[in-house]
């Protein structure tokens, strides 16, 4: 989905695609085209999928301090990802969506990195603990990325991430008297094209 959401985690994987030998550094990210992010979801009768359509502004500087495998970083501001603009092919599951999310009341997705670290013998693969808040509920997640260079100075970031309704406080559509019903478990899968610069 992008320029889009998960910038600031991804913008901590790839600092430390790139500055191994740093001990502080600072860079400027975005997203370019050719990125997309996608929940996806099922019912007991069907699929489902929302893809954000909305855009993210500007770039996201950040200090960063680290050890051979692990990351401290500090950013600019956070992330605020519009819940109005995920869209479903069916305009009622767009409906659905934000009434679960209570959009009027919560317009934002907040996402906020923790910690980025790496595995020894997994190269190209980062892992990010990150702060996502839902519907005011807020919560941490640990996520799995696969970092691709690329030239000109850009790097593909993709994976995929499971979590769970329940545990944002969130209670799953029904319809049909209750014949018709989601699950729990939602996946949001991303490939995110950055773009990068250092600035010191």
């Amino acid at each position: 989905m992008i320029p889009m959401v998960f910038i600031k985690l991804l913008w901590a994987g790839l600092l430390y695609w790139f500055s191994l030998n740093a001990t502080a550094q600072q860079y400027q990210a975005g997203l370019a085209e050719g990125s997309s992010f996608v929940l996806k979801g099922s019912s007991n009768l069907s699929d489902f999928k929302l893809t954000y359509t909305g855009s993210f502004g500007g770039n996201i500087s950040a200090q960063v301090s680290r050890n051979e495998y692990e990351m401290n970083i500090r950013t600019n501001r956070p992330i605020n990802l519009v819940v109005g603009a995920f869209k479903s092919t069916n305009a009622y599951i767009t409906k659905d969506f934000q009434k679960m999310l209570n959009v009027e009341v919560f317009p934002h997705l907040v996402i906020d990195p923790i910690t980025v670290w790496q595995q020894k013998g997994k190269p190209g693969i980062v892992y990010a603990q990150v702060f996502l808040t839902i519907a005011g509920c807020k919560k941490a997640e640990t996520l799995s990325l696969s970092l691709k260079e690329q030239k000109d100075n850009r790097v593909v970031c993709s994976g995929s991430h499971k979590i769970s309704l329940k545990k944002y406080a969130l209670t799953a559509p029904k319809k049909a008297f209750g014949a018709v019903q989601v699950k729990d478990e939602v996946t949001i899968d991303m490939v995110l094209n950055l773009q990068y610069k250092k600035t010191k």
